[in-house]
């Protein structure tokens, strides 16, 4: 049997757009951040990137994990989702000279952003966790986008002097746990089997005695 091997133009579809991986800090970290001992320090980092991002921290070159117990550690997410997230640092009583670095990966890619930190007046002995203060939301995505049928993790993790609760809203309305999402105790969202129907904007509150702290997060469920 012999095969014909012209093909008309029309008869060949047409490639599909592909989106390039990419992974970005933006805004940069200042060279310098100034410190009043005593007050809480709050570093922002923001990434976006394909695929969504892991975002961490070092002091001195040396992870925070190697410091403290609480981490801003973020499960990385499947190979098809695009993400903008937010990661905070909260430094209490650094060092003058302290090196405060930004990591963030996706994939193979690896960028990093650093600031040194100026002590301006005496060092205290009063650490602001001491002091009453409302909870800090330290990790969120503002943005994913996501494929139908995978399971989507949405972090939340919260910085607090004091024992804090946290909820998740979706749409107006408060989630419950039930057979799809379930919120974790590091007080992440679990979305299984992500569906159309879970387009929207989820919110993320954390309170304590003393105020509370709140995260959006839009989520877009991408067709296969």
């Amino acid at each position: 049997m012999e095969m014909e091997n012209n093909l008309l133009p029309n008869d060949i579809p047409p490639p599909r757009r592909r989106l390039s991986k990419y992974l970005k800090i933006d805004p940069k970290l200042p060279e310098t951040v100034r410190h009043v001992p005593g007050t809480t320090l709050v570093l922002e980092c923001v990434v976006s990137s394909h695929p969504a991002p892991v975002v961490g921290w070092m002091k001195n070159g040396i992870p925070i994990s190697d410091f403290e117990e609480d981490v801003n550690e973020i499960f990385s997410a499947p190979s098809f989702s695009i993400a903008k997230m937010v990661s905070k640092m909260v430094v209490q009583a650094p060092s003058n000279g302290d090196v405060y670095t930004c990591v963030a990966s996706s994939g193979l890619m690896e960028t990093s952003t650093s600031t040194t930190i100026i002590v301006e007046g005496q060092q205290t002995d009063l650490l602001p966790s001491m002091i009453a203060t409302k909870p800090i939301i330290t990790a969120f995505y503002k943005g994913i986008f996501q494929l139908q049928g995978t399971t989507l993790m949405l972090p939340c993790r919260v910085f607090s002097a004091t024992k804090s609760q946290v909820y998740w809203i979706h749409n107006d309305k408060i989630v419950y746990g039930n057979g799809r999402f379930r919120v974790m105790p590091s007080g992440d969202l679990l979305v299984k089997d992500l569906s159309w129907s879970d387009m929207g904007e989820f919110t993320c509150t954390a309170k304590n005695a003393f105020g509370k702290d709140v995260a959006d997060t839009f989520v877009y469920p991408i067709k296969p």
